[in-house]
């Protein structure tokens, strides 16, 4: 990769998780009444998230890139019942709505914090089960940053790589 790709890719990797960040820990407090705090990060080496929920969100534009928000079991069930006050010990249908929903409304402040990056973002693609793989663009390096919250632990992870001309979603 030359130089100047290099650091470009570097550069809109923190500007491209910072606002995902950001704006995850903000709805955790705002909807669960909980704030994530960061444990750890690391660079991706497998195509198999974390835990047993994955929202996926891809981003198109400057970039190419796949963002995931992944929740343990425990931590999907628990953030179902704190936003519709129903108990649920599987993921089902209802859990991963209720995450997706959340998912969405991350992926929408993120979106307001992203336009200057000329990103486009799609809505999320809910993924259950164990051992499940979500795919970045070829050349991404991706990421994983942890977080323990009240809910349980969760993950994000980003990977992206920049693009010679900028793609419409």
């Amino acid at each position: 990769m030359p130089a100047k790709a290099a650091l470009i890719a570097n550069s809109l990797r923190l500007d491209f998780i910072n606002p995902f960040i950001q704006s995850t820990v903000e709805v955790f407090d705002m909807m669960l009444n909980c704030t994530p705090q960061r444990t750890g990060l690391h660079v991706k080496k497998t195509s198999a998230p974390p835990y047993q929920l994955s929202a996926v969100i891809e981003a198109t534009g400057v970039a190419t890139g796949t963002v995931v928000l992944s929740l343990s079991r425990d931590a999907a069930c628990e953030v179902y019942h704190r936003m519709v006050g129903f108990r649920a010990s599987t993921i089902d249908a209802d859990v991963r709505d209720a995450v997706g929903e959340m998912t969405n409304i991350i992926s929408g402040n993120a979106k307001a914090k992203l336009e200057q990056l000329q990103l486009s973002i799609g809505v999320p693609k809910m993924i259950a089960g164990r051992n499940h793989s979500v795919q970045f663009p070829p050349k991404a390096l991706p990421i994983t940053v942890h977080f323990n919250s009240d809910v349980g632990p969760i993950a994000i992870e980003v990977g992206f790589a920049a693009t010679e001309q900028p793609v419409a979603v």
